[in-house]
């Protein structure tokens, strides 16, 4: 084997897997178009295209899935939604559920039916929705984990169908639910759906697209658009137990549209199973109209893990296997944390807004909505704008929006403060998300790559658990230590990240531990 590049994982140009010629254009035998041997498995979108029918399909599909991902996230913020006394000499209370009992209920108004207002199921334990949500995010990490392990196991596919089925049947759960114990339940469930489906389904949707639309798909699970359809129907349904009714229901369709997904041909060739690899991408290649049929030693030359290997069931030590593997990890925790962190804490401001709070979330998801029509045109329309810059660019922004008001007493910004912090959201939640996740896929071995997402989902939970408890240390320690924390992680995010990390635009993922991301010598 050639010396691998300074990129550790990524060989350099030299490589034997590097030969092109298999990546010619089909053979014709007997009037039907055959493929040529390959020897890197990105080469086989030469053949069926890197960007099709099917992989636009996936993700119109996958939007369709976030907006039930997102409506049960965002489920709590509106139905903890308080009412509010129209008597003059009402006193509001700290206590909602003894602010409710104090005011008759023909003098009060609310814009959506909440928890509280529902007669003997959360009060007097006014605690209870908070609690809940964390019963949900506690199941999302489990989620996470557990569904990476599993599509890395089983297969991507049915693990993603699985998440999507339960994420409905938890909803509608939730919908009829007939006490708090039975709704604690299901906010744990639609979590541990959550985390499940979407681990599977990015590492899915990253494996069936040529390596230069990659992050096409990823971006395909930005919630930009899910927050403004969500917050219609909140706003329209007004009631939360209709709010879930009407949330899953409408999804139910997308259970048969994903019935339509085909399994990752990649994870099959490493499972050795290469005679239902061809049937895979002879499907895809359908999909995308082209006449390109495979056979199983078409797929022979792709270099494959070790013999023991594809029944090997990874676990995280193996995400620290190796020296590169471990640096990798490192950036990948930091990010992880840097993602949740600033959810909680960053934005905290802007989630206390005044105003209409359908609006709020409408608008937040509307802020961000150009972030993949910008990444997707910055990667067509130049050579120099790469995963590393990307990476990089949106970190230091972020840094730039959080200095001002660690460095400077914050009553001294006012509004301005809340400007920032809303900038840093959207590149938070919508740039520096992206690329994040778009590394976790494209850093990690074929029968591992599912079980790494999982993973740096779970440290992703963490962030958001700690980020509370760091809201509540301004009070102890000083003002503006939970940002001053926030922005020491996501320092170290950026230094180490513009260190160790590599340039994988335009490269193939790595299939095996030795063999790396083999750069790609097609030109784009």
């Amino acid at each position: 084997m050639s010396p691998q590049s300074d990129n550790g994982l990524l060989p350099s140009k030299s490589d034997p897997y590097f030969d092109n010629k298999s990546a010619e254009s089909p053979s014709s035998k007997d009037g039907k178009l055959e493929c040529e041997k390959f020897v890197d498995f990105d080469q086989v979108f030469d053949s069926i295209k890197h960007y099709g029918r099917y992989q636009f399909f996936m993700l119109l599909v996958i939007q369709y899935v976030m907006l039930n991902s997102a409506g049960n996230y965002i489920f709590m913020s509106f139905a903890a939604l308080r009412p509010t006394c129209q008597l003059y000499q009402h006193k509001q209370m700290e206590d909602v559920c003894h602010d409710i009992a104090a005011c008759p209920s023909q003098n009060r108004t609310s814009i959506f039916h909440s928890l509280y207002e529902e007669a003997d199921f959360v009060c007097p334990l006014s605690h209870l929705p908070q609690h809940m949500q964390t019963m949900q995010a506690i199941g999302s990490g489990v989620g996470a984990i557990l569904g990476g392990h599993l599509a890395d196991m089983f297969g991507r596919k049915w693990v993603t169908y699985a998440g999507a089925i339960h994420m409905c049947l938890f909803g509608l759960m939730g919908a009829f639910s007939i006490n708090w114990h039975m709704l604690a339940l299901a906010m744990f469930g639609m979590g541990l759906a959550y985390g499940i489906l979407v681990d599977a389904s990015m590492t899915l949707a990253s494996e069936t697209v040529g390596p230069r639309h990659r992050i096409v798909q990823t971006l395909a699970f930005q919630w930009s658009l899910a927050f403004q359809i969500d917050s219609l129907l909140a706003y329209l349904t007004a009631d939360w137990r209709r709010y879930l009714m009407a949330l899953n229901g409408l999804c139910l369709p997308v259970l048969l549209l994903m019935l339509f997904w085909r399994e990752s041909p990649r994870w099959l060739i490493q499972k050795r199973r290469h005679t239902d690899a061809c049937r895979e991408l002879n499907a895809i290649s359908a999909w995308n109209g082209c006449s390109v049929r495979f056979k199983p030693e078409d797929l022979s030359g792709i270099h494959l893990s070790d013999s023991a290997d594809k029944c090997k069931i990874y676990s995280l030590w193996d995400l620290f296997a190796t020296k590169k593997l471990a640096l990798y990890s490192m950036v990948m925790i930091f990010s992880a944390l840097t993602v949740e962190m600033c959810v909680g804490v960053i934005i905290f401001d802007v989630q206390i807004l005044a105003g209409n709070p359908f609006l709020n979330i409408a608008f937040y998801g509307l802020l961000r909505i150009w972030v993949p029509f910008f990444i997707v045109l910055m990667e067509a329309r130049s050579t120099w704008f790469g995963r590393r810059l990307l990476f990089i660019s949106s970190q230091f922004l972020l840094m730039m929006v959080l200095l001002p008001p660690v460095l400077y007493d914050n009553t001294f910004f006012g509004v301005l403060r809340t400007v920032l912090m809303l900038v840093g959201g959207v590149v938070n939640s919508g740039i520096f998300f992206t690329i994040y996740k778009q590394y976790s896929i494209e850093l990690y071995p074929t029968l591992m790559r599912a079980m790494a997402v999982g993973a740096f989902g779970v440290v992703e939970r963490v962030g958001g658990a700690l980020a509370p408890q760091l809201i509540t240390m301004n009070a102890w320690a000083w003002q503006g230590s939970a940002l001053t924390v926030t922005t020491c992680i996501a320092l170290v995010s950026l230094i180490t990240g513009f260190i160790i990390l590599p340039e994988t635009r335009n490269s193939s993922m790595p299939d095996v531990h030795s063999a790396g991301g083999r750069k790609s010598q097609n030109k784009y």
